[in-house]
């Protein structure tokens, strides 16, 4: 395994995190991650639940095809164990 095959994990994983935050951006006018009280004003707050499970079952079928390649990988630098 090469550090290039790794940095291109990661990077898939930051990748995602930032197109869920621009789409919560675009879709969501009083989105802001930074508020610590409160993500969108409450008339947003419904539609930001609905957006925020969606990203967390997208961020599981990440989290599920990277646990794969990972393995993978780990079988390979094993030998094919």
């Amino acid at each position: 395994m090469s550090t290039a095959q790794l940095q291109a994990l990661v990077d898939r994983v930051h990748r995602n995190e930032r197109d869920w935050e621009d789409t919560f951006r675009e879709c969501l006018p009083s989105y802001d991650p930074d508020d610590p009280d409160q993500v969108v004003e409450d008339r947003h707050m419904g539609r930001y639940d609905e957006m925020d499970t969606d990203r967390a079952h997208d961020c599981r079928e990440l989290l599920l095809i990277l646990t794969a390649e990972l393995e993978a990988l780990i079988r390979e630098m094993e030998g094919g164990r």
